[in-house]
């Protein structure tokens, strides 16, 4: 068991809660019974550190079966050494150091461009709501907070390790869109359309802005189309994420509906009572 804050291996943990450490190490920290599980089961966790109240509970001596079977390093530590390299009030007794994740720049179909957002709730929350509108990948673009600051790693929900993910400057996020046929709509509330009169296509990243400043120069000058959430009431502008689940479900919406309509223009196959040659 670990009992000193000053261990060697609770010292380099400790340095993933700043960007620094994380950027130098490309680990993070994920904490928390549920976001360990989907930890473990990506396959990206290098050790699980624990402390006794984790033993305490049916689920939690489940993790550390699960952890064991998939053979990931596990270090009980005392309560105090699990606090000192967590990043929330009260412990759930378990954080993971996890490698980020590597992933292959396929773009296609819907994917989200995070462009300037700063609040980490804001971003994981995108992340989450991204994976589960069908999202195929998503982009943070220069001035987006860390996608794997603690707080956006909890307020994604699992999605920071599921949702295929990238960091790129805003050129060259523009060329690769480009060069996969996607067409970029920014969420803008400038020369916009509203968006449930347009008709979105089917390779489509949609960019989502600060909630202060909106889109970035540089994606509004590239943007192909421009669509905006009318607000009906005394109020400027929305929450960022949830004007990202509003027009991410529009978009899904659409697919969806085309999808069936082409299932349903398929010719039917007739049955000519004769066994296949």
């Amino acid at each position: 068991m670990i009992t000193s804050k000053a261990n060697p291996q609770i010292k380099r943990a400790k340095t993933l809660l700043r960007r620094s450490g994380r950027e130098e190490h490309r680990q993070f920290l994920v904490e928390g019974v549920r976001l360990a599980e989907e930890a473990v089961c990506s396959g990206a966790v290098e050790v699980l550190y624990y402390s006794q109240k984790l033993v305490d509970n049916e689920r939690g001596r489940r993790l550390l079966q699960a952890a064991r079977e998939a053979r990931v390093p596990i270090v009980e530590c005392s309560e105090h050494v699990i606090a000192e390299i967590s990043d929330t009030v009260t412990s759930q007794g378990v954080v993971a150091v996890v490698s980020k994740p590597d992933w292959e720049c396929r773009l296609s179909g819907l994917v989200v461009v995070a462009d300037g957002i700063q609040d980490p709730g804001n971003l994981g929350t995108l992340f989450r709501t991204a994976l589960a509108a069908g999202a195929s990948g998503l982009i943070v673009t220069p001035g987006c907070v860390d996608p794997y600051n603690p707080k956006a790693v909890r307020a994604s929900m699992g999605g920071v390790l599921k949702l295929p993910h990238w960091q790129m400057s805003i050129s060259e996020a523009v060329t690769a869109l480009r060069r996969g046929g996607m067409q970029i709509v920014t969420a803008d509330l400038v020369d916009s359309q509203d968006y449930f009169s347009v008709r979105f296509p089917a390779n489509v990243a949609l960019v989502i802005g600060s909630e202060a400043h909106g889109p970035s120069k540089e994606l509004r000058e590239a943007a192909d189309l421009k669509v905006r959430i009318p607000l009906l009431g005394p109020i400027e502008s929305l929450n960022a994420s949830v004007a990202a689940g509003i027009l991410l479900y529009e978009i899904a919406r659409q697919q969806l509906a085309e999808t069936r309509k082409s299932y349903h223009r398929q010719p039917e196959r007739l049955d000519s009572g004769r066994p296949e040659l």
